[in-house]
């Protein structure tokens, strides 16, 4: 193993670590409902169908930090080495993604609060920004060597944009109306689907680069 290797080794290993914290931070900041029947089943269900948002902001928030993964994975799967910089920006990225269990709990107890609205749109609108800024840098000082097709890059560099852009029309809508932003997030999961139908040839040709021993 080369030091370039290393060091990437323990670059994506750390960030992995933070991934799965903040993945499980998340459920924990839900809270078990206490009732003052421990027996009294119907008490429970209302109990538990008061938490409908802290279900509804968990699943949204894990699958989001997911998704960040999932890029972040693919992203230095083909890189070959990093600077400084890239350090830098990855741990700026890191500290926002480990922000994210707070702004999720936030609106998930909040959920027809604007401001807890925002708050939520920014914050992940954030991750996106840092992650962009890391993809840049790789991209730019060419740490990607040739490894990084045009078309495979657009397709990575779209979702994170395209996720940015809907979580800032959604912030823009929260202060009018909190479930038109809810409906934009919505939005989201239609919008990685078509731009991943768009660009499968580019995305399936480099996976399978990535996958052969003998690339």
């Amino acid at each position: 193993m080369t030091e370039d290797e290393h060091s990437l080794g323990r670059l994506t290993a750390l960030t992995d670590g933070v991934f799965a914290i903040a993945l499980t931070v998340l459920v924990l900041r839900i809270p078990v409902p206490r009732i003052a029947d421990r027996t009294a089943s119907g008490e429970l269900r209302t109990a538990l169908s008061g938490l409908e948002g802290q279900f509804i902001s968990y699943a949204a928030t894990f699958a989001i930090i997911a998704a960040f993964w999932q890029q972040h994975r693919r992203l230095f799967r083909l890189t070959g080495r990093h600077d400084e910089w890239v350090g830098r920006l990855n741990a700026v990225f890191l500290l926002l993604v480990a922000f994210l269990p707070f702004p999720s709990a936030l609106v998930g107890r909040y959920g027809a609060n604007a401001t807890a609205i925002v708050f939520f749109d920014l914050s992940v609108m954030a991750v996106a920004l840092a992650f962009v800024l890391l993809w840049q840098r790789l991209h730019r000082f060419g740490h990607f060597g040739d490894r990084l097709p045009a078309a495979y890059g657009r397709w990575i560099l779209l979702r994170t944009v395209g996720v940015f852009v809907l979580l800032a029309v959604s912030a823009a809508v929260a202060p009018f109306s909190t479930d038109a932003a809810s409906y934009v997030w919505l939005g989201i999961i239609p919008m990685l689907f078509a731009v991943g139908l768009r660009f499968r040839p580019a995305i399936r040709r480099a996976d399978s680069a990535q996958d052969d021993p003998g690339e």
